[in-house]
């Protein structure tokens, strides 16, 4: 029998994972570890934005003599959700204030909230008014995940001068890179998101994914909102603005992310469904950043999915153990780099590698200084001899196809998509079997031979596919997976590019039917182990149905289009028409302890 004490934590965290993104594990060891400070609570304080909108707040503080370092976290989830009170019991317990902020116009903070618009004033501003009150010392963290990452690299390259660490995790890239589109492909869940954020409380949908499915099924998608229940006006707004290129600069921060001077731990998960952004934001910091702002840039990579907090308390992933090495106290991490930037702890971070990688396969952490990896070989593998239904005829070998070789096809019937094994939102799945997908008469499937010594795949992964299409716009979706020796093919990263944003992200550029085209799709990254009798493998299909929007193949609006065709898809093999996969093959790296 549960004691009162478990049984109020488990119900309690089930219901914090998704409001907060991950609030269980704070609270259970807010329950359970003793800390040395009792806590001050001070809500609904009004700070004012630089325009004068007051943003409420709540600061969670020790009852501790002298000034403290504080924590600055800025949500569009509502400050007053249980998980936030606990993590700032937990900070705040520690020693740090905890500061939560509802962002403007979610809440009972004052405005309009037009996601992403404001956050580096705001946040700028906050951070500011942190740095004056009488309990701060003047040192200011920030932390957070997802739309909270956004929060955080939004203010970067404003290098206010109270701001002296962050940790932004699972932190989507810019607008076409990610959200609401990848490369011209609308990622369903952010209508779900939208609708979610819809005026100031949260609403939370029940798990029925099929309501859902049905719901994306539907067109045209400038309906999809009102099949699900309302307008959303965020998702109205952003189908008007998708061939929008300056709508969507202020929404953006990448191009000037590179100017803070902020040290930075950027976590994220192999199987986060924004992984994409923490893998560009550390190497961008990384290489064009200044000098001494490299050297306090710091990547943590697990086998995680959006949800790292929950997500890292346990070895099971997607019904798939990782062993003992996933599972990693990530509070302590955040302890760690905050004590050093925050609290002087000089040896706070002394065994950390800048960059930690968990190796999926061989289930342990491997240490590098850089993403990618120093020393990785960029090794091109060529598709041959494909076959639609056929998985294991098609192959990826080093050696390039010759003269006469041609293309192997398939059709592509949006009424009849291509699925991708989905459950929902930012979940872009997890490190589920392929096999049926594979085994389509819509997919081409191209497989390595098994390497006889072992491989270590580990990097940023690119296609390279010359294709052709009956259709005016269609999609390229590429899939990398591990094919295990008893055939589980285990989904490893996948990424597609519009047709028609071939040329650019906010582009509208139709085919000639018919026409070959060279088109790059970033999978963006993996770090994978074989062993003996496992091979990699390459999918090529057209849809990637729920996850992504349909491409109904006629190049009409995509939001307003209704009409479905059928698109006969040609990829091409041959001496001049050379369609590869690029991996980033590293020779075996050290082995460190788990973080």
């Amino acid at each position: 029998m549960k004691t009162r004490r478990q049984s109020a934590r488990a119900a309690i965290g089930c219901a914090l994972v998704l409001a907060t993104g991950g609030g269980a594990d704070v609270l259970a060891q807010a329950l359970d570890d003793p800390a040395p400070f009792t806590v001050k609570r001070e809500f609904s304080i009004a700070v004012l934005a630089a325009d004068g909108t007051k943003l409420v707040t709540d600061v969670y503080r020790p009852v501790a003599p002298g000034r403290v370092p504080s924590l600055l976290v800025r949500t569009p989830y509502n400050r007053t959700l249980l998980g936030y009170y606990r993590e700032g019991h937990y900070w705040a317990s520690r020693g740090y204030a905890y500061v939560i902020q509802d962002v403007r116009g979610r809440g009972d903070s004052e405005g309009q909230f037009d996601p992403l618009v404001t956050e580096g004033a705001d946040g700028y501003r906050a951070q500011s008014w942190i740095a004056r009150q009488s309990w701060s010392n003047g040192r200011v963290g920030t932390l957070g995940g997802s739309y909270l990452g956004w929060t955080q690299v939004f203010t970067a390259p404003l290098n206010n001068p109270a701001l002296k660490a962050m940790i932004p995790s699972v932190t989507p890239s810019d607008p076409g890179g990610f959200w609401p589109m990848r490369h011209g492909g609308i990622s369903f869940g952010m209508v779900e998101w939208a609708m979610a954020v819809a005026g100031r409380t949260r609403r939370e949908f029940p798990e029925d994914e099929a309501e859902f499915a049905e719901a994306y099924r539907s067109l045209p998608l400038a309906d999809i909102d009102r099949n699900l229940g309302a307008r959303s006006s965020i998702w109205q707004s952003y189908l008007a603005n998708l061939e929008n290129e300056a709508y969507w600069k202020p929404r953006s921060y990448q191009p000037r992310l590179p100017a803070s001077r902020v040290p930075m731990l950027h976590v994220t998960g192999w199987y986060d469904g924004t992984l994409g952004g923490s893998l560009e934001n550390f190497a961008a910091m990384r290489t064009r950043a200044a000098p001494e702002t490299r050297a306090s840039q710091y990547l943590l990579v697990g086998p995680w999915r959006h949800w790292i907090d929950s997500d890292s308390r346990g070895p099971t992933i997607g019904g798939m153990d990782f062993g003992a090495g996933a599972v990693v106290d990530i509070h302590r991490q955040y302890q760690q780099w905050f004590g050093r930037y925050l609290k002087g702890d000089s040896v706070a971070l002394s065994t950390w590698s800048r960059v930690r990688l968990f190796v999926l396969g061989e289930n342990r952490w491997i240490g590098a200084e850089d993403w990618p990896i120093p020393g990785t070989r960029f090794v091109s593998f060529y598709l041959r001899d494909g076959r639609a239904s056929d998985p294991a005829r098609g192959r990826l070998t080093m050696e390039p196809p010759g003269v006469g070789e041609g293309s192997d096809t398939y059709d592509y019937d949006p009424a009849n998509a291509t699925p991708f094994l989905w459950t929902r939102n930012v979940d872009s799945g997890g490190p589920d079997d392929y096999r049926s997908v594979e085994a389509r008469a819509d997919v081409l499937a191209y497989s390595m031979a098994a390497p006889a010594g072992g491989m270590t795949v580990c990097g940023p992964i690119r296609a390279t596919i010359v294709a052709g299409s009956s259709a005016r716009d269609t999609d390229w979706v590429a899939r990398l997976s591990l094919v295990r020796a008893d055939g589980y093919s285990q989904r490893l990263t996948d990424g597609w590019i519009r047709a028609r944003a071939r040329n650019g992200d906010f582009r509208n550029d139709p085919l000639v039917p018919g026409r070959s085209e060279t088109y790059q799709i970033d999978l963006w990254g993996t770090c994978v182990g074989m062993r003996a009798g496992e091979q990699l493998r390459l999918s090529i299909m057209s849809a990637a149905f729920p996850v992504l929007d349909r491409n109904l193949n006629t190049g009409e609006s995509t939001a307003h289009g209704t009409r479905m065709v059928v698109a006969h898809q040609s990829v091409w093999h041959e001496a001049g028409k050379l369609s590869f996969l690029t991996l980033p093959v590293v020779d075996r790296p050290p082995t460190i302890d788990t973080p």
